[in-house]
C-alpha cells in the first residue's frame, strides 16, 4: 500500500507540475478568444449567425485535427519514427494534410448550415472560414511541432502539455481570426478578396513544396473521415450555441468564457486519450481495470477545482475589463465543473481503450472523437449554466 500511495503522489505531483501550469495557460489563452467572441457575440448572431453553426465545429476541428498530430507526433518520437526537429520532412507533410483534412469539413458545415436556411451572407461566411483554416491551420501546425519536439526533447512527456496547448492555440486563433476577417470584409472588400487569394495561393504552394503523395493523403483516410462525421456531429453544438446564444450573451461571463470551457473539457479529454494511446502501443496497460489509467485519472482530476475557480475568476475578470460589469463567484459553476471533468476523462479513457481493442488507431480517432463530444457536452453544460445564472 505504501508503494501504491507513493506512487500515487508522484502522479499527483507530475499533475500539478506539468499538465496543471499547460491548463491554466489554455484558460488564459482561451479567454482571449473569449474577449472576441464575448464583444461580437451579439454581431455575429444578428449579421453572420451561420458562424455561430459553424464555430463549434471550427474549434473542434482544430483539436480534432492538430490535437491528434501532436498525440501522433510524440507517438513517433517515443517510438524513433520521427526526427526531434522541424526540419524534419514528415513534419511539412504532415501540416499541409492536416490543412486538407480541415479544409473540407468546415465547407461541409458551411453547406449544411445554408440548406438549413442559414443564409444572410452565406458566400461572405464560406470565404471567411477558408481563409481562416489556412491560415489558422499554417500557423498551429507548426506549433503543434514545436511544442511536441521541445518537450520531447527536453524530457517532459509531449502527451502531459501538447494537447492542451495546441487545442487552446487553436482556441485563440480561431476566434480573433473569424473576427479579424469580418471586420476587413466591412473595411474594404477588395482587401478580403486580395487577402483570400493570397492565402489560398499559399497553400496549393505548401502543397507542391511538401510533395504530398496521393498515397500519404490516404493513409489518413481513417482520420478524414472521423473529423467530417464529426464535423457534422458538431452541427449539434453549432445549432444550440445559435439558439441560445442570447441566453448565453445575458449571462455575460459565459459569452466570455465559453471558448475555455470548452477547450478545458476537450484538453482533461485529450490529455487521457493522448496518455492511455501511448501506453497501450508501448503494452503498459494490461486490461481495462488496470492500475495505472485509474491512477493518471485520479491525479488529473485533482486539479479541476482549481480550473473551475479560474474559470470564474479570469472570466470576472475579463468581463469587468471589458465591459464594466462586476460578478462575483457563481458555485453552481464551481461545484459542477470537476464532476464534468471526472465524466470527460472517464468517457476519454473507455473511448481509447476500446478502440484500441479492436485495431484502431487511438491517435487517429479516439482524440478527435473525445474533442469532439467535449464540445457537445460542454456547448449544452454551458447553456444549462446559462439558464441557472440569467434564470
Amino acid at each position: 500500500m505504501a508503494v501504491t500511495v507513493q506512487e500515487f503522489m508522484g502522479r499527483v505531483k507530475h499533475a500539478y507540475r506539468v499538465s496543471l501550469p499547460s491548463l491554466v495557460i489554455s484558460l488564459v489563452i482561451g479567454f482571449f478568444g473569449g474577449t472576441f467572441l464575448g464583444k461580437y457575440l451579439d454581431k455575429i448572431s444578428l449579421e453572420y449567425p451561420g458562424l455561430l453553426i459553424i464555430l463549434p465545429g471550427m474549434m473542434g476541428l482544430r483539436g480534432n485535427v492538430f490535437g491528434s498530430m501532436a498525440s501522433r507526433f510524440s507517438t513517433m518520437l517515443y517510438l524513433g519514427d520521427l526526427e526531434p526537429s522541424l526540419r524534419e520532412k514528415k513534419v511539412l507533410k504532415n501540416i499541409v494534410i492536416a490543412m486538407m483534412l480541415s479544409l473540407i469539413p468546415v465547407t461541409v458545415l458551411w453547406a449544411v448550415g445554408v440548406i438549413q436556411g442559414v443564409r444572410y451572407h452565406a458566400l461572405d461566411i464560406l470565404l471567411i472560414v477558408v481563409s481562416s483554416t489556412i491560415l489558422v491551420s499554417i500557423i498551429l501546425g507548426y506549433f503543434t511541432g514545436f511544442v511536441t519536439i521541445f518537450a520531447f526533447r527536453r524530457d517532459v512527456d509531449p502527451d502531459s502539455m501538447a494537447a492542451p496547448l495546441v487545442a487552446s492555440v487553436g482556441d485563440l486563433l480561431t476566434i480573433p481570426s473569424l473576427i479579424s476577417f469580418i471586420l476587413l470584409i466591412e473595411a474594404s472588400r477588395k482587401m478580403f478578396w486580395l487577402g483570400n487569394a493570397a492565402l489560398i495561393a499559399v497553400f496549393l504552394l505548401l502543397i507542391m513544396v511538401s510533395r504530398v503523395r496521393k498515397a500519404e493523403v490516404l493513409e489518413f483516410r481513417e482520420l478524414f473521415a472521423t473529423v467530417t462525421a464529426l464535423a457534422l456531429l458538431s452541427l449539434v453544438s453549432g445549432f444550440t450555441l445559435q439558439r441560445f446564444s442570447g441566453v448565453i450573451s445575458a449571462s455575460v461571463l459565459l459569452g466570455f468564457a465559453y471558448p475555455s470551457i470548452l477547450s478545458s473539457f476537450g484538453n482533461y479529454g485529450s490529455i487521457i486519450a493522448a496518455k492511455t494511446s501511448t501506453a497501450l502501443h508501448l503494452g503498459e496497460v494490461e486490461g481495462y481495470l488496470s492500475k495505472e489509467p485509474f491512477m493518471e485519472m485520479a491525479s488529473l482530476l485533482l486539479t479541476a477545482p482549481i480550473v473551475g475557480v479560474l474559470i470564474n475568476v479570469f472570466g470576472a475578470v475579463v468581463v469587468y475589463l471589458v465591459t464594466g460589469v462586476r460578478i462575483g463567484p457563481f458555485y453552481p459553476l464551481i461545484i459542477s465543473y470537476p464532476l464534468m471533468v471526472l465524466f470527460i476523462m472517464l468517457y476519454s479513457y473507455t473511448i481509447s481503450y476500446f478502440l484500441f481493442q479492436r485495431d484502431i488507431d487511438p491517435d487517429s480517432v479516439a482524440i478527435p472523437l473525445i474533442s469532439n463530444n467535449s464540445d457537445i457536452f460542454g456547448t449544452i453544460y454551458v447553456v444549462i449554466i446559462a439558464k441557472m445564472m440569467v434564470g
